[in-house]
């Protein structure tokens, strides 16, 4: 797992930087960007003048530069008072100290990057015509990546002035900042706070607001910078630690602005969900193991050992006990974080975060998705009615904020610099798994069918949890209340089911494969390879990734095991040992791979696309036939209408 090198930015380090932040504070002149502007001026590199921005267009002129006083506009919000309010000096006092971490941040990466060997070349007239390029883009990398420990600062330290997230202000996007200057980037940055507070700041209550509006806004225009960026591993490799006031800056990180408060939702035991036996044991499965996360070491021992599962979707239909899945999920986590001492976050995204304003539906799934991945808190964050939240790319009726959120969680849940570190997971709710986007589907690791009670005996236990309280009867000859409800019971019925696949296409790929080798079983690397070769020329969706998939289930399948009743009820016996024991405690529990495990997650993934794939047909063609019998309807009225 990828780990960062620790720098503590010590408070002599932040010191130097004091008198040149209290003068930005007390005034700084800015030249205000306007939509389309003339390009930023070039800069001077040994003896040449090199572009660091596209030419764009010169009109309208350039406005002049224009001072900006941070500390006299903060002062002038409650103008009968010469004084500054607790508040209005802490805002202050916070700005200038994010202005001193801009500094010192810079100042680190110009030494890990080199960049400060290529200014002094520069400067001296060293520089040669090729590493130009390499100058001009390791500052556009060093402004932007302090430009982002600035604003994740100030949301870090202003989180500690409130309970609870603030209502947001109707913000405008901040300009592209212009990263060709280290000064220009910060006054830039501080000229966006002005404006927040001159327009929004009107008491103590709104300040706050605007601040740390401005602050989210510029972190997540920085975000999508970043991607963009050269050289950045020099900012990203390392996490920075300022001392004297607790905080952490971590890469590019979305620095949660929320203090974890108490989780509202209603109590769920395993025993209480009907129904649904292999996602009520895969889902208790995944509190257990995320309460294992050591918050120190920022790991999980089992993403090392495997059976982690990290995002999954839930299917089923409506009234089958998704929600109470969700329900039950939290309870767990709760009752295990106390035990283990970690605070717990849980958030639910719903059609709510979707908005008219562009980009701002990508912006609130962006902050769900790091407010989950803090690696300072056990995150566990689900998707009600994901089909509604997320647009299919092929839908012509998806709205461009739901293309947002899906490419946003694709980006998060499968991408490039997705990070697993056994923190958080993420589950998708859907009656409609069949209109979520292929793409975004198969990055989820483990599927879950929410299939709610299907025995006579499940029907038998749900009206009695319903009722039983409020209603006496007799219980019946040889019932016994949620007796079918505990898990182990049912389970290895319910994989073995999985033996033979239930999609008729598959069967008969199933049943040719083994035909093929006279009857007997997958034994060899060989023969599995053969009937995934087989199962994808069959369904192109079944992909490498949907292999990685089946994996990672195989590899959940090992861990097939609940901790101990005692591990999880007392601190010490388990959450309370260093990492390296409890890991060994972990393997000692470990099973072994079979090659019946491995079919049995083969075709239950299989089958769970193959599911997807016959109900997204039935609709299609459902409505043809719909739009040929309008289309028929409509023809014969305007036929008897023709004189």
């Amino acid at each position: 797992m990828p780990s960062r090198n620790t720098v503590s930015v010590t408070q002599p380090d932040l010191g130097r930087h004091l008198e040149r932040a209290t003068r930005e504070v007390e005034g700084f002149a800015y030249r205000a960007q306007t939509a389309r502007s003339e390009p930023e001026p070039t800069a001077q590199l040994g003896g040449r003048r090199i572009a660091m921005r596209p030419l764009q267009r010169l009109d309208p002129p350039r406005p002049a530069e224009t001072s900006f006083r941070l500390a006299d506009r903060i002062q002038s919000i409650a103008p009968t008072d010469a004084l500054f309010s607790d508040v209005e000096n802490r805002v202050l006092r916070v700005i200038r100290r994010a202005i001193q971490v801009y500094l010192a941040i810079y100042d680190y990466y110009e030494d890990a990057s080199g960049l400060s060997r290529l200014k002094a070349d520069n400067q001296h007239g060293r520089l040669s015509a090729s590493a130009e390029p390499e100058l001009a883009a390791k500052i556009e990398t060093g402004s932007a990546a302090s430009a982002f420990a600035l604003n994740s600062f100030i949301l870090s330290m202003l989180a500690r002035d409130t309970e609870s997230d603030d209502a947001a202000n109707d913000l405008t996007s901040p300009e592209p900042h212009p990263l060709h200057s280290k000064t220009q980037t910060l006054r830039s940055s501080l000229q966006y706070f002005y404006a927040a507070i001159d327009s929004h700041a009107r008491d103590d209550a709104s300040l706050l607001r605007a601040v740390r509006g401005a602050a989210r806004e510029q972190v997540s225009a920085l975000q999508a910078v970043a991607s963009h960026l050269q050289y950045t591993e020099s900012f990203t490799r390392y996490e920075y630690r300022i001392e004297a006031d607790d905080v952490v800056v971590s890469g590019f990180e979305f620095p949660e602005d929320r203090v974890v408060g108490p989780i509202e939702i209603q109590t769920r035991r395993p025993e209480e969900v009907v129904g649904n036996h292999i996602a009520k044991l895969e889902a208790s499965r995944i509190a257990q193991r995320l309460a294992c996360y050591d918050l120190e070491l920022g790991q999980n021992p089992f993403v090392e050992l495997g059976g982690f599962v990290f995002s999954f979707i839930g299917d089923g239909s409506p009234g089958t006990g998704k929600t109470t899945l969700i329900q039950m999920v939290v309870s767990l986590l709760t009752q295990y974080c106390d035990v283990a001492q970690l605070p717990l976050r849980y958030e639910n995204f719903s059609v709510d975060e979707i908005s008219d304003y562009q980009g701002r539906s990508g912006h609130n799934a962006k902050r769900f998705c790091r407010s989950i991945l803090d690696r300072r808190v056990v995150g566990f964050g689900t998707v009600d009615d994901v089909d509604q939240v997320c647009g299919n790319r092929g839908d012509r009726n998806a709205s461009s904020g739901q293309l947002e959120v899906t490419g946003v969680f694709m980006q998060e849940l499968g991408g490039a610099n997705t990070v697993v570190r056994g923190n958080a997971s993420f589950g998708l709710f859907s009656n409609y798994p069949e209109k979520v986007d292929d793409a975004l589907r198969q990055r989820t690791q483990a599927r879950f069918t929410v299939d709610g009670p299907q025995t006579q005996e499940d029907f038998t236990d749900l009206l009695h949890i319903l009722l039983g309280e409020s209603w006496e009867m007799p219980l019946g000859h040889g019932y016994e209340p949620r007796a079918t409800q505990e898990v182990r019971r049912m389970i290895d019925q319910k994989y073995s089911e999985h033996d033979r696949p239930k999609s008729d296409t598959l069967r008969a790929v199933f049943e040719s494969e083994v035909e093929k080798r006279g009857g007997k079983r997958f034994s060899t690397w060989r023969d599995f390879g053969e009937y995934l070769h087989a199962i994808g020329k069959s369904d192109p969706r079944f992909t490498g990734r949907a292999v990685k998939n089946v994996s990672d289930a195989v590899r959940s399948r090992m861990m097939d095991f609940d901790l101990p009743d005692e591990w999880l009820e007392r601190h010490a016996a388990f959450f309370g040992r260093p990492y390296a024991e409890r890991l060994e405690m972990i393997r000692e529990l470990q099973g072994e791979i079979t090659p019946e495990i491995v079919i049995q997650e083969i075709n239950r993934y299989a089958d769970s696309e193959a599911r997807y794939g016959d109900a997204a047909e039935r609709r299609e063609f459902e409505r043809r036939v719909s739009e040929i019998r309008l289309h028929t309807r409509a023809a014969k009225h305007a036929s008897e209408r023709e004189p």
